[in-house]
């Protein structure tokens, strides 16, 4: 699974357009030239060319490995429902939600609307990593999860750590609950078994 990222896209182009912007300038075939001048648009081309294979190679990312596997004993596992809404303005819309955890401080989350995969969320007391599957973005980091994503701070919320100003959590009397981070304007809301 490969995206290519904006700013890779952005070099790509400044690259090609470079060689486009130059067409105007070049002397017509007809008219002879100096070999140092056709040298000179080769050596360009050439190093256009390997600016943007090089800005493609590094712009491509391939999906970052689990940070680990849910398997074995002393995990507790929870299922539900949820309702997410990544944004201020967008629709809300429902799914299944599962969250596994252990006494190592270990996450993992996956919010599923099936039969399609939505959110797939680990973290442990030092590392994070989040997966959109449908858009085949990832992201991964070590320390505090960045504030973007309230998927990364779903765990924490729940069970009962402090989170980042920017996120409002609470308890619904019917046993559901409600993270929103006021920020973006995200909102997850749902429940899980006990």
């Amino acid at each position: 699974m490969r995206s290519i990222t904006a700013f890779s896209k952005t070099l790509f182009l400044v690259a090609a357009g470079v060689s486009r912007l130059i067409a105007p300038w070049r002397v017509p075939k007809s008219e002879p030239t100096h070999p140092a001048t056709r040298d000179g648009y080769s050596r360009f081309f050439l190093r256009s060319a390997a600016l943007a294979l090089l800005t493609l190679w590094c712009g491509c990312q391939t999906t970052t490995q689990n940070l680990f596997t849910a398997t074995g004993p002393g995990w507790h596992i929870q299922q539900g429902q949820a309702l997410w809404r990544p944004k201020q303005g967008l629709p809300k819309f429902g799914g299944d939600l599962i969250l596994a955890s252990d006494a190592n401080g270990r996450c993992l989350l996956q919010f599923d609307k099936t039969p399609l995969s939505m959110v797939f969320v680990q973290t442990t007391p030092t590392r994070w990593f989040i997966r959109f599957p449908q858009q085949q973005y990832s992201f991964s980091g070590h320390g505090p999860p960045p504030t973007r994503f309230a998927w990364l701070y779903l765990p924490a919320a729940l069970a009962g750590k402090p989170l980042p100003l920017t996120f409002r959590f609470e308890r619904k009397p019917d046993g559901g609950w409600r993270l929103e981070n006021t920020g973006t304007g995200e909102i997850l809301e749902g429940f899980l078994s006990p």
